[in-house]
Parts: structure tokens; sequence; C-alpha cells
């Protein structure tokens, strides 16, 4: 026999006041700050997106479509400046490679040396 196992989604957990008011805040600074830098990373490596949006994922710092389209998390404001650089220049990076093989990692290491050690810092923050 032959199943197919569905992953639950869990649900999210709503929030208090406080923690609305600190995501709306964190979605104003991010508005504001991350799509010009996106841009200035992206002219600087000659990369080329499509749109940018901020969203309030529970799963990941940023990510990137076919479409060329990046998506970056509003909780980089809440990291180091070289860690929002990193996460950007990753999704950047995504443009040409759509994985995580070595071709994409060659890449990352040109334009974000030691971006491995970066990846490892990442680790140490949580998403809200």
């Amino acid at each position: 026999m032959f199943f197919i196992f569905r992953r639950r989604r869990r649900k999210k957990k709503a929030l208090t006041a406080e923690q609305a008011a600190e995501v709306e805040r964190l979605r104003a600074q991010a508005k504001a700050a991350l799509p010009p830098r996106l841009a200035e990373l992206a002219a600087l490596h000659g990369f080329t997106y499509n749109k940018v949006r901020i969203k309030h994922n529970s799963s990941n710092w940023g990510s990137c479509s076919e479409l060329g389209n990046i998506n970056l998390n509003l909780n980089l404001m809440r990291l180091p400046e070289q860690l929002r650089d990193y996460v950007m220049l990753h999704e950047l990076c995504h443009l040409r490679y759509m994985n995580h093989g070595p071709e994409f990692h060659a890449l990352l290491e040109s334009v974000c040396p030691g971006h491995r050690n970066l990846a490892r810092e990442l680790k140490g923050y949580r998403l809200i």
C-alpha cells in the first residue's frame, strides 16, 4: 500500500497587543530600510530583481522566486547589519542559482566572503 502523509500546519499563535505593536514597528522600519539596501547591494554586484516584499514569515529570513521576486522578513531589522546584508546577498544569488549547489556557494562567497560563518551566526537568532 502507498500512503501519503501530509505535514500538518501549525496554527499561528495570536500575538499579544505588545507583540503586534512590535511587529508593526519592525514592519515600518523594514519597509524604509531594506528595499533601498537591497537595491544598493544588487547594483553593487550586478544583480537584477523584479519586486521586493516585506513579510512576517515564521520560518525563513528571506526567499526568492523564479520570477525574480525577493521576499524579506521584517525580523531582519533585529539583526546586525552584516547579517542583514548576508541574507539579502544570499537571496540575490538565488536569482542566478535556484539551489544551494556548489555554483551557488561559489557565487555567494565571491559577493560575501566568509558567508558560512555568517550563516552559523544567523542560526543564533530566532524569528518572532
